[in-house]
């Protein structure tokens, strides 16, 4: 009869106490890594946070800039209209006074020089008053394309709905989802301000429809929602 195969000791085969320490060893690593880690990305998400909300303020002083712009251009348009109303006038004098200055060549001579001289300082004043609005006009559509760009980067657009109301819609809030749209609506009361009729997800924006129907200050209504809004999905 052949004799029992002998079965070695496992102990001899593998040596666990060296297993084991380098088991502990590796699991020290990927701890320091993922502490690193960890770390860094808090760091990123402190630094996007800043950026953010100066890229904020930039746009709603923008578009602050933008408003008054926009009425220095009315402004100037008006004062154009008026400019060239005097100048149409003083062209029909020029016409009257031909016609009358058969028997009057003194006082035709003396009128048309004087109609020449306020003829030439109108049309100086009409040329710098197109060039402060073609200035003007320039600087508008600078501030508008910045506009436009801080509305793309931050995802904020407006509808202007039936029976005066009015929709923020608000992305690149939520870091999971950057497309996701928040949205609140309002509407215009008769000489009172404002007042909420949505919002989604639903946030409590009492005390900021309060301030903004104090302070008549819709932007910082704007501000106030985005924030809370951003609070909302905020990593705990």
């Amino acid at each position: 009869m052949s004799d029992a195969p002998t079965v070695a000791n496992a102990g001899d085969l593998i040596n666990l106490d060296t297993l084991q320490s380098e088991l502990d060893s590796a699991r020290g690593q990927v701890n320091i890594w993922a502490a690193q880690r960890e770390l860094a990305l808090k760091e990123a998400v402190a630094t996007h946070k800043t950026a953010m909300a100066a890229a904020e303020s930039t746009y709603v002083e923008l578009l602050e800039k933008g408003e008054d712009l926009a009425y220095v251009a009315e402004e100037l348009a008006r004062r154009k209209e008026w400019e060239q109303a005097e100048l149409d006038a003083l062209r029909e004098e020029t016409l009257l006074s031909c016609e009358l200055g058969v028997g009057l060549p003194r006082q035709l001579q003396t009128l048309r020089e004087r109609v020449q001289t306020e003829r030439s300082e109108l049309e100086k004043k009409v040329r710098a008053l197109q060039t402060e609005e073609l200035d003007s006009t320039q600087q508008l559509d600078a501030h508008q394309n910045a506009v436009e760009l801080y509305r793309c980067r931050l995802g904020l657009r407006f509808e202007v709905g039936s029976d005066e109301e009015l929709k923020f819609f608000f992305s690149h809030i939520d870091p999971g989802d950057r497309k996701r749209e928040f949205f609140v609506a309002v509407r215009a009361l008769d000489g009172v301000g404002f007042e909420m009729i949505d919002c989604d997800p639903e946030i409590c924006i009492t005390n900021l429809l309060e301030e903004c129907n104090t302070s008549d200050n819709l932007s910082i209504f704007v501000r106030g929602v985005r924030k809370a809004f951003r609070a909302l999905v905020a990593p705990v």
